[in-house]
């Protein structure tokens, strides 16, 4: 199960990151994506990486792997359900989503 999440997060943010570089097939874990994100926030030269998760319900095994990341990136979902921070909810039918979302984007 957390091989498959590992993964996943790291090919879906390679894709979008460094569409031009093959994501890191050996992440496995959310100590080896930990790993890779650092690499890539710094190579972006970002104080934290924002992350905002779409079309994708948060699952509570998702939440565990995805507040394991917190200390690199900021991770926010597109979801009507609650969810506790570090990790932040946006509505997606809420008034002025975009300036939501752009307000978090600077306090991050």
């Amino acid at each position: 199960m957390w091989i498959g999440i590992a993964q996943t997060l790291c090919q879906l943010i390679w894709e979008k990151a460094l569409s031009d570089k093959y994501y890191p097939k050996e992440v496995t874990t959310a100590s080896k994506l930990r790993e890779q994100l650092k690499t890539l926030k710094l190579r972006k030269n970002l104080p934290k990486l924002p992350i905002l998760i779409t079309h994708c319900h948060p699952s509570t095994e998702l939440i565990v792997f995805c507040r394991k990341l917190t200390n690199i990136v900021a991770i926010a979902w597109l979801t009507d359900e609650p969810l506790e921070a570090p990790l932040k909810g946006f509505p997606p039918n809420q008034p002025h989503l975009i300036s939501a979302i752009q307000t978090w984007l600077e306090e991050i």
